[in-house]
């Protein structure tokens, strides 16, 4: 995390004028909602962010560049899209949307040819879209890499997206600073990396969208042969790296794949709403092979390997009776127009559930192969022979919970109310009282053995 004495920051200055919106959207300088002029927006450092420059753009979008640490040396874009009268000092907290772009993508692909101005026009939303790679190269695939030695340096992208970008935008502007006013999106690779992010931090969103993304990438065989050959295809042909930079190989690091397939995590998506669009990659309404036969064909065959992904991943989704928004409008290719209709549909839909967001479940099931992790206000730590294996988390709440994977567990819980009074805790077989911290939580100690076994922890008052 980036720390500083004393902390610097860029201001940018949003003024009410009518120039021209990425999009070709105007702002009509006589707007009362738009910001007075000279309204300073400042942009600081912190959380792993260093800001090196802003630059206004109309009177609704900031265009800034900074250097996280998790990417060092490198340095990359990020938009930022205010609702039409954002006030910097108001008490109004925002929405956000993380949309993010694809394969070669930048961060100003939805302001211009996704058209975010103007579908965001009319919502009290904060729109934000970061670079998914460095100066439009292959993109990330929203990991941190196994192979960090790589000519493009530090590619600790799920560090950044996680842990650097989210608490600087929460931290710089009028944010609604839970999950239920935050929600990731994007299309193609982008649509890959917002489902991946929500299943594996399902306690950040409260809502998912992919636009003719990739959601599986590993459990089915047809994913998997698909996936590995666009990936390889990106880090050696985009990138300049080695093929499997990401991920690791399939045979050595099969673990790691599945870790980051959010097929693999479908239960852990059960709070969060989900919605998918996708097409079949035949010609569309927006699409003209005759004109542009090159073009066309390889647009095509992109959206017939989404296709087979989005639905491998709703086979799954529906085998775990789960739910979800889909658009399959069959006919349709790789491309902007369609996307940009994605997200004038989407909208809306997100909008209906920023405004009434599903409660916090009662209970919490997650998987994961990390050792170490914190969801919904609880935290684990592993102690075990392999550093990356799956363990779960199930049903956990006041009540207690069941813990599956190997080696030895320590479970902190959420809060309880009564600091002072000792706890029975029954894990296994074997009962102790327990008094919880200073902050009220229990730490509870699950020995798993050497292989996967399954714990059944009780609490009672």
């Amino acid at each position: 995390m980036h720390m500083a004495a004393k902390k610097s920051f860029v201001a940018a200055t949003v003024l009410a004028t009518s120039m021209s919106l990425a999009g070709g959207v105007s702002a009509a300088s006589s707007d009362s909602h738009l910001p007075a002029k000279g309204r300073v927006i400042t942009l600081r450092d912190g959380h792993g962010i260093k800001v090196k420059s802003v630059k206004v753009i109309g009177s609704r979008q900031l265009l800034v560049s900074i250097a996280p640490t998790a990417l060092a040396p490198k340095s990359i874009t990020v938009r930022i899209l205010l609702p039409v009268g954002y006030q910097p000092d108001a008490a109004i907290a925002y929405p956000v949307l993380y949309l993010f772009p694809g394969t070669s993508g930048h961060s100003y692909d939805w302001m211009t040819a996704g058209e975010a101005p103007k579908t965001t026009k009319p919502y009290r939303l904060i729109t934000v879209s970061s670079d998914i790679g460095f100066d439009g190269d292959g993109g990330s695939w929203f990991t941190n890499w196994v192979d960090q030695h790589t000519a493009l340096g530090k590619s600790q992208w799920e560090y950044y997206d996680i842990h650097q970008l989210i608490p600087w935008i929460d931290a710089n502007l009028n944010t609604i600073r839970s999950r239920t006013g935050r929600a990731v999106a994007g299309l193609s690779m982008g649509g890959y990396g917002a489902t991946e992010l929500a299943a594996r931090h399902p306690d950040l969103f409260v809502q998912q969208a992919s636009f003719s993304g990739a959601p599986e990438i590993d459990r089915d065989l047809e994913a998997r042969l698909g996936a590995e050959a666009v990936i390889g295809g990106t880090m050696v042909g985009l990138n300049g790296v080695e093929a499997n930079a990401p991920f690791g190989n399939h045979v050595t690091n099969e673990i790691n794949w599945q870790g980051h397939d959010p097929a693999r995590l479908i239960d852990n998506l059960r709070p969060v709403r989900l919605w998918f669009a996708t097409a079949d990659g035949r010609p569309g309404v927006y699409d003209d092979p005759v004109t542009d036969p090159g073009g066309f064909a390889g647009s095509a065959a992109v959206e017939s390997l989404t296709h087979t992904s989005t639905d491998l991943f709703l086979k799954h989704l529906r085998e775990a009776h789960m739910t979800a928004v889909v658009y399959d409008y069959g006919a349709g290719t790789h491309t902007w127009p369609y996307w940009a209709r994605d997200l004038r549909r989407f909208v809306p839909t997100l909008m209906r559930t920023f405004n009434d967001p599903p409660a916090r479940p009662r209970t919490i099931s997650y998987k994961t192969i990390n050792p170490r992790w914190k969801q919904w206000g609880w935290t684990v730590s592993i102690k075990r022979a392999d550093h990356l294996a799956f363990s779960e988390l199930r049903n956990a709440g006041p009540s207690g919970f069941t813990f599956g994977g190997s080696g030895v567990a320590t479970v902190v819980t959420p809060a309880f109310k009564n600091v002072g009074q000792p706890y029975k805790v029954v894990v296994g077989g074997h009962s102790s009282l327990m008094k919880p911290d200073k902050r009220g939580r229990l730490h509870i100690r699950v020995p798993l053995g050497a292989t996967d076994h399954q714990v059944s922890v009780r609490i009672h008052p």
